[in-house]
């Protein structure tokens, strides 16, 4: 059970590693997109607002699968 908790925990601060990747990712591509649309208008800001919400999805995902893993890993603890 111990090793169960390790795990998890483990598991936790990776993911929770991940999101924070993330979101500063999907900060990098907004950035580009206002550069790209507002300063030098070009055709790939498409591009660019297609990454920004993909990586975004997955953020939201990785902080869902968080939740539930936390709330396992207190379920586990208490047991």
């Amino acid at each position: 059970m111990e090793e169960q908790s390790t795990k998890m925990k483990q598991k936790i601060k990776d993911y929770s590693r991940f999101l924070i990747t993330l979101l500063i990712l999907s900060v990098y591509f907004y950035l580009g997109m206002i550069i790209n649309t507002f300063l030098v208008p070009s055709e790939q800001s498409g591009l660019l607002i297609i990454l920004m919400l993909s990586s975004l999805s997955f953020a939201g995902l990785f902080a869902f699968l968080i939740s539930k893993w936390n709330k396992q890993l207190k379920q586990l603890i208490e047991q």
